[in-house]
């Protein structure tokens, strides 16, 4: 959110701490905040384990799941990949129906949105309001922000709230009576103008009052103060009636649902938009057409039957007429929507002179029924769920363990028995890091870039020193290739909490642990900085022919990588994630590259104060003197000439000078001590920088 909120929240009259209202309440953001490497059906699923209570067994899940998808209309894209701006994945309508199922999944008692129409044609936005309004009729309250809705949409709100500058109410009561309200006040509309956009123009001023004179906006909120109490609006004007107008000073609770319901025109055109959308998944080739195989293919899925090739002839020719070895987009389309009612547009009944339509005898009624699954669920006749208080069931796929009594909550004591204990921390760890698991599988192709990377290091730099003929104990050598170590592994571990921030601060606000997170998000990153190490280490040595054994060689690199990716988590979980590559690259320049480099070590270890500097920031300063020391040792070195011999002195003289470690403690356990606590500090860091930095980002 920005600026700054003051105020008090009250509910019933008794002042209440926004933050208790999160167990209860659904939040859905303007920009569509979504998972982009999830599925629609994952993204419900996880969104429901995760928010919903902890008592929830595995089938509830499922069946919410199912609710969620049936009613967004949804589920014949359960299993896409939502995708973004960079890969495409489903439409922006579609996608629209997501980011408010993600709320749904959490059965919210009242449900929050920010401008859920923004940036949708006005058929898509019908489908979500009408969506919503479905949940209305089970007992949800839905709350939305709306700019210049069409006046069709307008008035499929039961109660709205229009605002005018600074906030002050202009009216509130149901919306077939705001065009009355203004009528009493004085305000003429010209004929054929959108009501919607008449009331925005009247709150900011640009219609004219015959009324009153010298008519300003702010005049509005004392006309409405003065309405609400009971008299009418201005003297000599007419009373409202009660039914067509305000609040009337009623609460809005207690009034019976107002707005209206789609029309039969506004479901077809809904429907329509919807298998325009869904074509090219019917249209396997692409070619605009329909052949019998596709047809055959699109009733198979849809009845679970395969259909007999005279009964897809059958339908083809119902379809386009007779003698048509193809179907048409159009004559697809308009076939379908005609479902809806008793009578199809049949092609072959009407080029016969007669026939009988579908659906009086058992074989075309089979065909129907299998089409039929090729609708939208609150497009379907019949399929819209309404609130009934003898019904045990809600949507299509409630059980008894679904129940409406559980769908919506129900207060028995007040806000304490709207809550719900969702799962403790171990549990959303399970859930996590099996959400992170599926999205680590599908960036397979990213992740090979780092390895690619990693690999080609490792191989310019072995080919570098056979050219240059550095010897196998050279620590130069072995500056170079743990900073390049260290370099790469900062990079590719700014992604882990870099990436979708949003969403983490969207589930973040809605209760998820991020102690959690965080340890499913690193624990499953551990895989990756295990096997680009252990590849990067591998090429070189292989290259190089070390003596020393691998594994002992080994690991001081994945030291190293321990130690960096600390630094990749801490700067991606404090810092933009546009500065983190420039940011992790100069660090690591400086704690690898440079005070790690025995050239310069030992002027900085010759000051008290410049050698705690090191032993604290450097990583090259431990992990470097573990492979140098462990090399002479095994395999005293042989120096040619004189400036070999004076390099390999200063190398010993320059890791040796430190006060600490002891020379009898050795280089090996202290370093290794150090780095492992040198990688936890930075993970406490990132893990820090993730429970407090951006709490005001309210997604």
């Amino acid at each position: 959110t920005y600026g700054q909120m003051v105020g008090s929240m009250k509910i019933n009259g008794q002042e209440t701490n926004p933050r208790d209202l999160k167990g209860f309440t659904g939040f859905v953001p303007q920009d569509d905040i979504v998972h982009q490497d999830l599925t629609v059906r994952e993204q419900i699923q996880f969104s429901a384990r995760l928010r919903g209570d902890r008592r929830f067994s595995g089938s509830r899940v499922e069946l919410i799941t199912e609710d969620v998808l049936n009613v967004m209309q949804i589920d014949h894209i359960q299993n896409s990949i939502v995708g973004g701006v960079e890969k495409r994945g489903i439409s922006g309508g579609q996608r629209k129906r997501v980011n408010i199922g993600l709320e749904l999944a959490a059965q919210p008692t009242v449900l929050f949105l920010d401008e859920p129409t923004s940036g949708l044609d006005s058929t898509s936005s019908l489908a979500v309001v009408y969506s919503l309004k479905k949940m209305c009729q089970l007992g949800m309250t839905c709350i939305m922000v709306i700019h210049q809705p069409r006046y069709s949409l307008f008035t499929l709100f039961d109660d709205v709230l229009l605002l005018g500058k600074g906030g002050n109410t202009v009216y509130l009561g149901e919306s077939a009576g705001a065009k009355t309200y203004f009528d009493d006040l004085g305000f003429l509309m010209l004929k054929d103008e959108n009501r919607a956009d008449w009331f925005m123009d009247v709150i900011s001023g640009e219609v004219l009052n015959e009324r009153i004179p010298n008519f300003e906006p702010k005049m509005l909120f004392e006309l409405w103060e003065r309405y609400k109490g009971g008299p009418p609006p201005l003297e000599g004007g007419d009373a409202l009636d009660e039914e067509a107008g305000g609040a009337g000073g009623q609460t809005l609770g207690s009034r019976t649902r107002t707005g209206r319901d789609m029309t039969n025109e506004e479901e077809i055109a809904v429907l329509t938009r919807s298998l325009h959308d869904e074509w090219d998944c019917i249209d396997l080739n692409y070619d605009g057409f329909l052949d019998s195989e596709e047809l055959k293919a699109l009733l198979t899925r849809c009845s679970q039957l395969e259909p007999s090739d005279e009964v897809v002839n059958e339908v083809l020719h119902r379809m386009a007429g007779p003698d048509k070895a193809v179907v048409e987009k159009a004559q697809f389309i308009r076939y379908l929507c005609s479902l809806q009612g008793d009578i199809a547009k049949d092609m072959l009944a009407s080029t016969e002179g007669g026939g009988s339509p579908i659906g009086t005898d058992g074989f075309r009624d089979g065909v129907r029924l299998a089409f039929l699954a090729v609708l939208p669920q609150g497009n379907k006749q019949g399929s819209q769920p309404v609130a009934d208080s003898d019904s045990d069931t809600s949507v299509s796929s409630m059980s008894e363990d679904a129940s409406a009594d559980n769908w919506i909550s129900k207060p028995k004591n007040g806000i304490k028995a709207l809550q719900r204990t969702i799962p403790g921390p171990c549990l959303q760890f399970r859930i996590l890091f099996t959400r992170t698991l599926i999205q680590w599988w599908r960036k397979n192709n990213e992740r090979m870039i780092f390895f690619i990377a990693m690999a080609l290091g490792a191989v310019i730099l072995a080919g570098q020193d056979i050219l240059c003929r550095h010897p196998r104990w050279d620590a130069m050598a072995l500056v170079n290739t743990h900073t390049c170590v260290g370099l790469l592994t900062t990079i590719f571990c700014l992604n882990v909490f870099g990436e979708n921030q949003p969403m983490f601060w969207r589930e973040r606000n809605r209760g998820m642990s991020v102690f959690s997170y965080f340890q499913a998000k690193t624990c499953l990153n551990l895989c990756d900085l295990w096997m680009q190490c252990f590849l990067f280490t591998s090429l070189y040595y292989g290259i190089r022919v070390m003596h020393t054994p691998f594994l002992t060689y080994w690991v001081p690199y994945l030291l190293t990588t321990y130690a960096a990716s600390g630094w990749g988590y801490a700067i991606s979980a404090w810092l933009p994630a546009q500065h983190g590559p420039f940011v992790g690259s100069l660090i690591i320049f400086v704690v690898c590259g440079l005070l790690g480099n025995p050239m310069s070590l030992t002027q900085f270890l010759a000051n008290p104060l410049l050698e705690a500097v090191v032993d604290i920031l450097s990583i090259t300063r431990w992990s470097i003197p573990m492979s140098f020391f462990l090399e002479i040792e095994l395999y005293p070195p042989q120096p040619e000439g004189k400036q070999e011999e004076m390099t390999l002195g200063l190398y010993k003289s320059a890791y040796r000078a430190a006060t600490w470690p002891r020379p009898d403690y050795g280089h090996w356990y202290p370093a290794l001590i150090v780095l492992i606590l040198y990688g936890l500090t930075l993970r406490g860091i990132a893990y820090l920088g993730l429970l407090f930095k951006n709490r005001d980002k309210m997604v």
